[in-house]
């Protein structure tokens, strides 16, 4: 294993997981067609943070590559969604213009 690979890895298994919990919580959403994750502009972090802690201290297997501590992902939560567009690309075609 190449230097520095381990943690590329565990940064995609972590940055994974506080997706699944975004998208449980709303902070994403999943178009339903396309299957692509979007933000949908409700960042209600506080409710999503709560959401974490509790399935941190139930270590609940969504989470486990957080190792039971949720200050990381909580942080990654609050980051998150500005990766993201804020719309589904499948759904929101190109503009047309009008036919005349």
């Amino acid at each position: 294993m190449a230097r520095g690979e381990g943690k590329r890895d565990r940064t995609e298994e972590h940055r994974g997981a506080a997706v699944q919990v975004a998208l449980r919580t709303g902070l994403l959403k999943k178009c339903p067609v396309h299957g692509e994750v979007y933000d949908p502009g409700q960042h209600d972090y506080q409710g999503a943070c709560m959401v974490a802690t509790y399935l941190i201290n139930r270590s609940d297997p969504m989470v486990a590559a957080f190792q039971d501590d949720r200050a990381p992902l909580i942080a990654l939560l609050k980051s998150l969604c500005p990766s993201f567009a804020t719309f589904c690309s499948g759904c929101a075609g190109p503009a047309v213009e009008p036919v005349r």
